[in-house]
């Protein structure tokens, strides 16, 4: 009678795929399905006025947005005004704080004054570190604001 000999590769591979499966699944997952992977972001909820729209110099857009920011030190988000590609002339905008989490803020932009109308083209969306001096993210969102007398 013949004695086969099995090698117990199949079984220690075997082992060390389940201890692996067990170690590292729902790492990159949360309890509700989602990823658990760092997010910084806003999303416009509302613009008021809707775009299109006519303006008077000094008059106000006022913007809702939903906003993560990842990073536990916090972060900076500013909407600006853009004019076929730069930053609008004589414009305004709010301010920000240290933002840190999850939250939902309301902010404004305007063009103060002019010789000539001015048209927003662009918001331009930026996500800074605390301390304002790195650009995290960048986006632009189109619209249609003209600004006159």
């Amino acid at each position: 009678m013949k004695t086969r000999c099995y090698p117990k590769i199949d079984l220690i591979g075997t082992v060390i795929a389940i201890i692996f499966l067990i170690v590292f699944n729902g790492c990159s997952k949360s309890d509700d399905g989602t990823s658990d992977i760092a997010v910084n972001k806003v999303t416009i909820k509302s613009k008021t006025p809707n775009t299109p729209a006519s303006l008077k110099f000094d008059e106000e857009v006022i913007l809702i947005y939903d906003y993560e920011i990842a990073d536990s030190n916090g972060g900076r988000i500013w909407v600006q005004p853009y004019t076929n590609g730069s930053i609008s002339p004589k414009y305004s905008y709010t301010s920000s704080p240290l933002l840190t989490g999850k939250g939902t803020r309301t902010v404004m932009i305007s063009i103060t004054s002019g010789d000539n109308a001015v048209v927003v083209d662009q918001l331009m969306v930026k996500i800074a570190s605390a301390d304002g001096k790195t650009t995290i993210s960048e986006s632009f969102e189109t619209v249609n604001y003209t600004f006159s007398n």
